[in-house]
């Protein structure tokens, strides 16, 4: 009798490890995947940032991923459906939240998440400062003309 080098053990390992795979193929293909990117306000990636997946039809968090270095993230394996995804301070509160996308199955889905920008400091300075300018106008009997060139202010 010649011998193969296979045993009964290796043998059943082989077999139980192409019935997993295929397992794993059939429920990757009843759904779909995301890939996306994290990004600062000042359009940089943002490393090792907490990223929440959210089903808008239900409202659940499905997944919580974190990015890589380079700010990307991956979501596999999702059922088809609506979501947005959410990017999380480190207490669990949202920082931002991407626009609406679709998963369907077989498909990647491509999203992104950025940061606002903060407001610089003096925006809220000049922010005001039309009404209050009126307003002081108005108080010395300054009057505003229309298109026409008629009084438009009360008298």
């Amino acid at each position: 009798m010649k011998h193969t080098g296979r045993s009964p053990l290796g043998c059943a390992l082989v077999m139980l490890a192409m019935v997993a795979s295929s397992t794993y193929d059939l429920a990757a293909s009843q759904g779909g995947w995301v890939v996306g990117a994290a990004w600062k306000g000042d359009s940089t990636p943002y490393p090792k940032a907490r990223i929440r997946l959210r089903n808008v039809e239900t409202g659940r968090a499905i997944a919580l991923t974190m990015s890589g270095a380079d700010g990307h993230f991956r979501f596999d394996g999702v059922a088809p459906g609506a979501f947005v995804v959410e990017l999380l301070s480190n207490d669990e509160r949202v920082l931002a939240t991407g626009a609406l996308f679709s998963v369907s199955v077989g498909v990647e889905a491509i999203t992104s998440v950025r940061l606002a920008s903060r407001a610089p400091w003096f925006g809220g300075f000049f922010g005001n400062a039309a009404p209050a300018v009126i307003a002081a106008a108005s108080t010395i009997g300054v009057t505003a003309t229309g298109s026409d060139g008629r009084p438009v202010s009360a008298q």
